[in-house]
C-alpha cells in the first residue's frame, strides 16, 4: 500500500543542485539609488556596492553582482513602492526576483544594536531572502510569470483610487461636522435632527442667503459650501472609479461577485491583495489573511490537548472583507448559519465560531479564484 506523500514547502532550491547552486544578491532600493549586497550560500557578504536608479545603473549592478559568480535569487525590499524599477530590470533579464517586506528585516540585528545604513539594511535583505525559500516573488506572481501584470496593474490602480477618494471625503466630511457645529444655535435648530453631516449641508445649502450674519458664521458657511461641493464632486469620481472596477473585474474572468456577501469594491480588494491565487496553498492562503488560527499549545503528549489562539496577524484587508461577508452570510446563507451553529453546539463562543465561519470562507474563495483562473487562461486555447 502506497503511503501518501505529505504536502510541504520543501526545502530551498538554492543548495540542492550545482545548477541550481549561487549566490544571493539582497537590494535596498530608495528614490535615487540602489544599496546591493552578495551572499554566498553559507550567508557569507562578498560586496556591498551603490547603483543609481537608471538603465546604465541596472546595468552595471547586474554586472557587479555576476562578477562574484551566478545569481540564485535577486530580494528587492519593496519591489512594488521604490525597488519597481529595479524589480523590473532583473524580471525583464528572467532572475528569480523575490519580495522582502520592509518589517521583516530589522528585527533582529537592530535590536542589538547593529545601527542602521543602507548597506547593513541591504545585508540584512540579503541573508533574508537566503534563510526564506518561500518569500513572495515579486509584483505578487506565481509559476514562470515574471514581471507586472498589465490587468492587475490597472485594477491596483482604480482600486488605491477610489480609497484616496474615502479618506479625502471622510476628512471633508469631519471639517464640516466640526464647522457644522460653531454654527449659531438659531441656524443649527432649522437643520435636520440627524448625525449624518450630508442631510445638514443639502439644508444648509438651501438657506435664506439674505439674511446677514457676523463675519464669523459668514466665513464658516463659505467653507461648508466648498465642503458640500468637493464632497459632491467626490461622488461623482467615485462613481467613475466603481465603473472602471466593474468592466475590470469582468474582464479578469472573476466569478466571486456570485458568492453571497461579495460585491464588486470586496471582489477588486480581493484581487488586488492576492494578486495570482497560485502562490498559495490553501492552508497558505488562510495564514496570509489571518484566518488560521495560531498553534498555543505546551506539554504537549498523549493526551494532552491541542490548542489554537486568535491570529492577529495576516493581511487585515482581505480578513475585513472575510468578515464582512461572513456577517452578510449569517445572515441569509443557510449553510454559514449551519457552520456558526455547529461550533456552537461543541462550546465554542460566539467570536470563535464566526473564526471558524471566516477559514471555512477562506478556503472558498481560493478554490474559486484558482477555478476562475483555470478557466480564465483556458479560454484563449480554446478560442486559437
Amino acid at each position: 500500500m502506497r503511503r501518501a506523500r505529505k504536502r510541504g514547502p520543501g526545502p530551498s532550491h538554492l543548495l540542492i543542485t550545482p545548477d541550481c547552486a549561487g549566490n544571493v544578491v539582497g537590494i535596498d532600493p530608495h528614490k535615487r539609488t540602489v544599496t546591493a549586497t552578495v551572499a554566498d550560500p553559507r550567508g557569507g557578504i562578498l560586496a556591498s556596492e551603490h547603483f543609481r536608479v537608471s538603465g546604465d545603473g541596472h546595468r552595471a549592478l547586474e554586472a557587479w553582482a555576476l562578477g562574484f559568480g551566478p545569481i540564485a535569487r535577486w530580494g528587492v525590499e519593496g519591489a512594488s513602492s521604490w525597488g519597481r524599477h529595479t524589480a523590473m530590470f532583473l524580471c525583464g533579464r528572467g532572475y528569480d526576483v523575490r519580495d522582502v517586506c520592509a518589517n521583516r528585516t530589522p528585527r533582529n540585528d537592530r535590536a542589538r544594536q547593529r545601527g542602521k545604513s543602507d548597506v547593513l539594511d541591504s545585508e540584512r535583505i540579503a541573508r533574508e531572502t537566503l534563510a526564506h525559500p518561500l518569500l513572495p516573488k515579486a509584483f505578487k506572481r506565481a509559476g514562470e510569470d515574471q514581471g507586472p501584470d498589465e490587468s492587475h496593474q490597472l485594477l491596483a490602480l482604480w482600486h488605491n483610487r477610489r480609497r484616496s477618494i474615502l479618506t479625502s471625503r471622510q476628512h471633508l466630511l469631519n471639517e464640516a461636522e466640526h464647522l457644522l457645529c460653531e454654527l449659531p444655535l438659531q441656524l443649527r435648530d432649522q437643520l435636520p435632527d440627524s448625525k449624518a453631516v450630508r442631510p445638514r449641508l443639502t439644508a444648509l445649502a438651501d438657506r435664506n442667503r439674505r439674511r446677514r450674519y457676523d463675519p464669523p458664521t459668514r466665513l464658516r458657511l463659505a467653507l461648508l459650501d466648498g465642503y458640500a461641493a468637493q464632497i459632491a464632486a467626490l461622488d461623482r469620481e467615485e462613481k467613475t472609479v466603481l465603473r472602471e472596477l466593474c468592466a475590470l473585474v469582468r474582464t479578469s474572468g472573476s466569478t466571486l461577485a456570485e458568492l453571497c456577501g461579495l460585491e464588486t469594491r470586496s471582489v477588486a480588494e480581493l484581487l488586488v491583495e492576492v494578486g495570482d491565487p497560485r502562490r498559495f496553498t490553501e492552508g497558505g492562503f488562510a495564514r496570509f489573511n489571518g484566518t488560521a488560527p495560531l498553534p498555543a499549545s505546551t506539554a504537549e503528549g498523549p493526551g494532552e490537548p491541542v490548542r489554537h489562539r486568535y491570529n492577529p496577524g495576516g493581511n487585515r484587508r482581505i480578513n475585513a472583507v472575510l468578515h464582512r461577508m461572513a456577517i452578510t452570510q449569517l445572515r441569509c446563507e443557510p449553510r454559514a448559519q449551519a457552520i456558526f451553529a455547529t461550533a456552537r453546539a461543541k462550546g465554542h463562543t460566539k467570536k470563535e465560531a464566526r473564526r471558524i465561519l471566516k477559514r471555512h470562507l477562506s478556503d472558498v474563495i481560493y478554490r474559486r479564484m484558482i477555478r476562475d483562473l483555470a478557466s480564465h487562461t483556458a479560454q484563449p486555447l480554446l478560442a486559437a
